[in-house]
């Protein structure tokens, strides 16, 4: 019988003393690539690669590997380029596989920069990865699937332009959290305090330029997860004592159902205990709801502060970056209702989008304060991120 094919995933997470988050895109790759016939016992899944790390004990860790798979995010991009380059010199038959924000989607010449990359996925992965796994399983070509750029036996650079059939239901993407992916790592790592993720759906409505949600992210329409998953996950963080729980959600509070949510996680930290802390990006153009739940998690001390974002107060700005469809009046009615309710609110300011001058800048400052901010002000600086309108020539 032939020895398994070894799998490796590598997300290298923020390290914060010994606090780190649980691989949450890793383990939903292989969630669903266990559902495809086969997959199991073709691939080898080896223990996820999920903190940053100087690269050699990274590198260190991939015996014989037949693929390493990366997730390229903001915080961990040049980590995993130089791990995948050192990887492909040691074991140069290793299939390297890119995932992730900063995989640009049109990847020609992210090929051409890293000649060790041999594959790379655009927008969502669960189905790409396993597609992947099946056609390398039988020695196919990667020609025909959605989404795929990958690099030819002659050194030449193909893609596929396609996209897949929209998923409606996420629950078709296992939980790497109830299907036990997970449960190692709190007895491998004793040494760690894990954080984790939550996703109860995917989309975003709005189409703000500098942002890879809405249009980078390929899926403005909406998909969610059932309530009975997401209320399984969250006791399950709560049986492996997960203190501080971050909502990968793009707009909570915009859905009836996150109300129900929310109430979920506060009935949670009563009979256990946690999570201690939630944090969440807050929906747009929505009072009502989020104020409910602004008030109900600070009434239990899960939030340190309900978020009111604007970016910038410019008319000219927020056509610019598309966001004048959300309304600065709706943002400074709830500021003020969260002030009356005693809960506590920051908002953010990002300097140097497009059409902003010092003084419309300088004035957004002394708009915000004067809606009655109370709390904290967040100033960051414009970055032109892969994959968003903002990095479009033609935009520019």
């Amino acid at each position: 019988m032939n020895a398994k094919r070894r799998v490796y995933f590598n997300e290298f997470n923020l390290l914060m003393g010994n606090t780190t988050y649980l691989p949450l895109v890793s383990g939903l790759l292989q969630a669903y690539a266990l559902t495809r016939p086969g997959l199991a016992e073709a691939y080898d899944f080896r223990p996820f690669h999920f903190h940053i790390d100087t690269p050699g004990p990274i590198v260190a860790r991939h015996a014989d590997p037949f693929a390493a798979a990366f997730s390229l995010s903001l915080w961990n991009e040049q980590l995993g380029l130089e791990v995948a380059r050192r990887v492909k010199e040691r074991y140069p038959d290793c299939v390297i596989v890119m995932g992730g924000a900063q995989v640009p989607h049109k990847p020609q010449d992210f090929f051409a920069q890293h000649a060790f990359v041999d594959i790379a996925v655009r927008g969502e992965g669960e189905e790409a990865f396993a597609d992947i796994l099946e056609r390398l399983k039988d020695g196919r070509g990667m020609e025909g699937l959605p989404g795929i750029t990958w690099r030819t036996s002659s050194g030449g650079v193909k893609s596929e332009e396609g996209e897949r059939p929209f998923q409606r239901d996420l629950d078709a993407y296992p939980s790497p959290y109830l299907t036990g992916l997970f449960d190692s790592l709190f007895i491998d790592h004793p040494d760690k305090n894990f954080q984790a993720i939550i996703e109860t759906n995917r989309g975003c409505p709005f189409h703000c330029t500098f942002c890879y949600w809405g249009k980078g992210g390929l899926s403005r329409k909406y998909r969610y997860t059932s309530l009975e998953r997401t209320y399984g996950e969250i006791d399950w963080m709560a049986a492996h004592k997960i203190r501080y729980l971050f909502n990968a959600d793009s707009n909570f509070g915009m859905h009836r159902r996150d109300v129900e949510i929310a109430q979920k996680i506060v009935d949670s930290k009563l009979k256990t205990g946690f999570p201690e802390a939630f944090r969440s990006c807050y929906g747009k153009n929505t009072d009502e709801k989020i104020l409910e739940i602004g008030k109900l998690l600070h009434a239990h001390g899960l939030e340190k502060g309900i978020t009111i974002s604007y970016q910038s107060v410019s008319p000219e700005v927020q056509k610019n970056i598309k966001r004048d469809n959300i309304k600065l009046s709706v943002a400074e009615g709830l500021q003020h209702a969260f002030n009356a309710a005693g809960v506590p609110v920051y908002t953010e300011l990002i300097l140097g989008l497009p059409g902003e001058t010092a003084q419309s800048w300088v004035a957004g400052i002394d708009t915000v304060l004067e809606a009655g901010l109370k709390n904290q002000l967040y100033l960051y600086i414009c970055q032109v991120l892969p994959n968003t309108e903002l990095a479009d020539p033609d935009y520019i």
